[in-house]
């Protein structure tokens, strides 16, 4: 009988067997860094999926990272005014389509009176409370460090049962915000739901620098390879963002860059652990004119 992954019964359970010497037997790792190579070897012989690899290697970062490294950044915090009207709330709340948001004061995000729960805004406007202004609804902010692991933010939120802490600076400064759903997609990938924005775009956009590209970080590795007419190094990846980080080894900051054979690579967009966006620069004349 031939299973899934095109090897025989036999030959799986083989398999399975070398794994789980390895991983118990005398050559027991010793780090996380050893066991991330059990996890690939096991990759590599097909005994996981590259799904369950993703998820493996996601807990491991949720035991290293700090919140700083997963929070949502200030400059992308939606938030609510506090002198705001039930019906400006709703507005807000309809274009965003978030369950949570940080009320501020004096349009400023270090300010936070609290947090508005969407929910919260039915009974009044149903007519179910009286209730007329936001500040009456709102709930006590939890505050947490930039430093806090994500490990214990994630404990945190299971024991206290909420979902979004404000995230502050050494100075007490906002710096971002947190939820349980940014943890969680560290270790599934991107969560979408019904408002995330589905657009149809080509993989590698040429702009008006003809030497300059646009290039989705999920593009496959040989789509690109056959576009810039290259031969990129054997690691192992499917997408242009697995080649990056390959190079690159760790996650990448807005504007790291490295060199992929002749082309200049820039990370200009990042998601969560995901890298969207690269800018690619060719050296002039190393494509062709007709692209």
């Amino acid at each position: 009988m031939t299973t899934l992954t095109g090897m025989t019964s036999s030959e799986m359970k083989e398999e399975q067997n070398h794994f789980l010497k390895r991983l118990l037997g005398g050559g027991k790792p010793e780090s996380i860094e050893d066991l991330e190579d059990v996890i690939d070897d096991a990759r590599g012989r097909e005994i996981i999926s590259r799904d369950t690899e993703d998820m493996i290697k996601g807990v491991f970062d949720v035991g290293r990272q700090r919140v700083s490294e997963v929070m949502i950044p200030r400059l992308e915090m939606v938030t609510i005014p506090l002198d705001a009207t039930l019906e400006q709330a709703v507005r807000i709340i309809s274009e965003s389509g978030h369950s949570r948001y940080p009320v501020i004061s004096e349009g400023d995000k270090d300010h936070v009176e609290g947090i508005l729960l969407a929910k919260d805004l039915l009974p009044p406007l149903s007519g179910m409370t009286k209730a007329s202004d936001i500040k009456s609804l709102l709930r006590k902010p939890v505050i947490v460090p930039e430093s806090k692991h994500v490990s214990a933010m994630l404990r945190e939120f299971q024991n206290e049962r909420f979902h979004m802490a404000l995230v502050v600076d050494e100075f007490g400064g906002v710096s971002g915000l947190i939820t349980i759903e940014d943890i969680l997609e560290l270790i599934v990938g991107d969560i979408e739901d019904e408002y995330d924005d589905e657009v149809d775009q080509p993989d590698i956009v040429r702009s008006r620098d003809k030497d300059t590209y646009i290039v989705k970080g999920q593009t496959p590795a040989d789509e690109f390879e056959e576009y810039f007419k290259l031969q990129l190094p054997d690691a192992g990846v499917d997408t242009v963002a697995g080649m990056v980080l390959h190079v690159l080894g760790a996650f990448p900051r807005l504007g790291a860059r490295l060199m992929l054979g002749p082309l200049d690579v820039e990370v200009i967009q990042v998601s969560k652990r995901r890298i969207t966006l690269l800018k690619v620069t060719a050296p002039k004349n190393d494509t062709e004119e007709s692209k």
